[in-house]
């Protein structure tokens, strides 16, 4: 069975009104899928744009037999539906929606989450909303993983900004298929360059198709609009939260560049309240969690497991892991 047909055979649905205004409440159908161990430690996974949960498919199988996986598409991604304009995404529709099924469908306790691309915006988004209900559901730690969370450090590519102009956008996305952009994707935002014949890439170009999620592409990719409005705001917040916070980043990112993680680290989570520490993983690009699923599920196991960890290269290798650096806790 190819990783397309394996994740979407073991996936469930629910339905999930907008609520967003503009949109007046209109249903969605949402692609969810839960995997692991069930009642090991749970960890809610949350994808970027422009795939999907589908993403997560080689952490789920390094830490299946450790924790239980969460994970779910957002509306105009994957498996979910793909409501066409005039529908309205936001980032913080999708914090609701990843909040309800947080607290209502899953109804978790006791939880960490892992966040990539987009989905670190929607998770710092949640945090916000959970904290200003009571913080009861708070996650237990948060990862963020390689991200353009700071925008003016970043770079878009060219079909973002094409994507993302009004007079080019359609166009751009009638231009491609869904071969086309996982094929672009793996060539420049994978390590090692993948082509269509990889099987990531080929359940990616799957994912795409599905509902024609290419002709969203321009809706889609608004969200980095409300990024560029509000980005400062959300790592304030994160900055003010005690949730504990491990930054991963994977080296060879020329879209969300080192730099984007070392402003980040620096200004607003090596001071934070909690403790916080910062990976960098030399054998990854963009896609850390494809690129280097065994290396992710080492940090992700030595912070569940281990109060205290070195400044260190997992496993004194040349390519490991390096802890770069750490605060809080009783780590220093």
């Amino acid at each position: 069975m190819d990783v397309f047909d394996e994740w979407q055979r073991a996936g469930t649905t629910f339905t999930w009104a907008s609520t967003t205004p503009a949109n007046g409440g209109r249903p969605v159908e949402v692609f969810a899928r839960r995997c692991g161990t069930p009642g090991a430690p749970p960890l809610v996974c949350v994808h970027g744009f422009p795939t999907a949960s589908i993403d997560f498919h080689a952490l789920a199988a390094e830490l299946g037999d450790e924790v239980e996986i969460f994970t779910l598409d957002f509306p105009g991604y994957g498996l979910s539906d793909k409501p066409k304009t005039p529908y309205v995404y936001s980032l913080y529709d999708d914090a609701r929606l990843l909040l309800h099924a947080i607290t209502e469908v899953w109804h978790l306790g006791d939880y960490r989450m892992i966040t990539h691309d987009r989905g670190s915006s929607i998770g710092m988004i949640a945090l916000a909303m959970l904290s200003d209900l009571d913080g009861a559901a708070l996650p237990l730690e948060l990862f963020l993983t390689n991200a353009n969370i700071f925008l003016p450090l970043a770079n878009l590519t060219a079909f973002q900004v094409a994507l993302l102009d009004d007079a080019t956008g359609r166009a751009t996305a009638a231009a491609i298929t869904p071969d086309m952009l996982a094929a672009g994707l793996g060539a420049t935002t994978f390590l090692p360059r993948r082509g269509l014949q990889d099987r990531e890439i080929a359940a990616l170009a799957r994912c795409f198709a599905h509902d024609d999620g290419i002709a969203v592409l321009p809706d889609t990719v608004r969200y980095l609009h409300e990024r560029t409005a509000d980005e400062t705001g959300w790592l304030e917040r994160l900055a003010g939260l005690g949730v504990d916070t491990t930054l991963i980043w994977g080296l060879h990112d020329t879209v969300a560049p080192l730099r984007v993680a070392n402003h980040v680290w620096q200004t607003y989570l090596r001071s934070k309240p909690g403790r916080n520490r910062y990976w960098v993983v030399p054998g990854a690009d963009h896609y850390l969690q494809c690129d280097a699923p065994a290396e992710l599920a080492r940090i992700i196991r030595l912070t569940i497991t281990a109060d205290s960890v070195d400044l260190h290269t997992i496993g004194d290798r040349p390519d490991g892991a390096v802890l770069v650096d750490q605060s809080g806790g009783d780590d220093g």
